[in-house]
């Protein structure tokens, strides 16, 4: 049973959708836009969330960044009527585990979510993650890009880092990388220069830091 989070602006299939699920003993939520999502996003912890890509507002691949955010371990399916490669590719690297093309069946709709919960999981548990000390470190916007940074340069020393964060108080910053070594995300080899972790190098694959 997992705990799912659907933003789909079309009632009817929305509620097809929740009735597929909840048959299959599933929790949902369902909102009719991303905003919606976010918020409740902010109040539950979804094991998945289901976007439609075209919705009043926001769309559902704007959305990934805010929820990543609110919850760094929540499985994306971006469902469009509009699917192409280009589609597919752009939300593939804006942080969507998968895209679905409707129309599409129960079969299809149960399979999507299974894997993308299962492959979620397995790259957790390979990674050894502490949900609650990433949520917090991904809090701040200096440490978000500070994981950005060493995602790009892949390995830098402490004045290098600092220069590229953006930041001259020194003390301030020694800080923000011992939230970023606490929660397993960064850490510095025999030549004391920075990395990420295995942990780090996932949340940054898997996650819009914005």
């Amino acid at each position: 049973m997992a705990n799912v989070l659907i933003a789909e602006d079309d009632a009817d299939l929305r509620t097809n959708m929740v009735d597929i699920l909840e048959l299959e003993g599933h929790q949902i939520v369902a909102v009719e836009c991303a905003e919606a999502a976010i918020s409740a996003c902010e109040h539950h912890c979804f094991d998945i969330a289901l976007l439609d890509l075209l919705m009043p507002g926001i769309t559902g691949v704007e959305a990934i960044s805010n929820l990543r955010q609110l919850n760094p371990f929540i499985a994306v399916i971006i469902i469009t009527a509009y699917a192409t490669v280009d589609t597919a590719v752009d939300a593939m690297k804006k942080g969507a585990d998968s895209v679905m093309t409707k129309p599409f069946n129960a079969g299809e709709l149960l399979m999507s979510i299974k894997r993308s919960i299962a492959e979620k999981q397995l790259l957790k548990s390979a990674a050894d993650i502490d949900p609650d000390s990433v949520y917090a470190a991904l809090a701040n916007p200096l440490r978000r890009m500070t994981l950005k940074q060493l995602g790009t340069h892949k390995q830098l020393k402490f004045m290098d880092l600092c220069r590229l964060v953006g930041v001259e108080d020194h003390t301030k910053f020694n800080f923000h990388l011992r939230q970023l070594k606490k929660a397993g995300l960064v850490q510095q080899n025999e030549s004391k220069i920075y990395i990420l972790t295995t942990t780090g190098q996932f949340v940054l694959q898997n996650h819009n830091l914005s």
